[in-house]
């Protein structure tokens, strides 16, 4: 069971998904009001690739929904023809990646 001391935090998740997407970048917005963040994608001369306007805390305080929302991401972008980096999880103490 996911207990907040092995919740990721907001600057957890944004730096996990801001390193998922080599050989392009990654940019996270914080919303601290409500600890969510939006992310886009973005090539060498700045063009979005894919974006998500909205990510709740719901959806990365468990590691294991930020990796599905990561992986599900980073297949539309393979399908879509761009190469990506081999990418995992970073490990989070006190989850299972069962």
């Amino acid at each position: 069971m996911l207990t907040p001391r092995n919740a990721l935090s907001l600057a957890e998740a944004t730096c996990i998904a801001e390193l998922a997407f080599l050989p392009y970048r990654a940019v996270t917005t914080a919303d601290r009001e409500d600890a969510s963040f939006s992310l886009r994608v973005v090539d060498e001369h700045d063009r979005m690739l894919t974006s998500v306007a909205h990510v709740a805390r719901s959806q990365y305080q468990d590691s294991r929904h930020l990796a599905a929302l990561i992986e599900h991401l980073r297949l539309e972008l393979s399908r879509d023809g761009h190469s990506l980096a081999p990418w995992s999880m970073p490990h989070q103490p006190g989850v299972s990646n069962e």
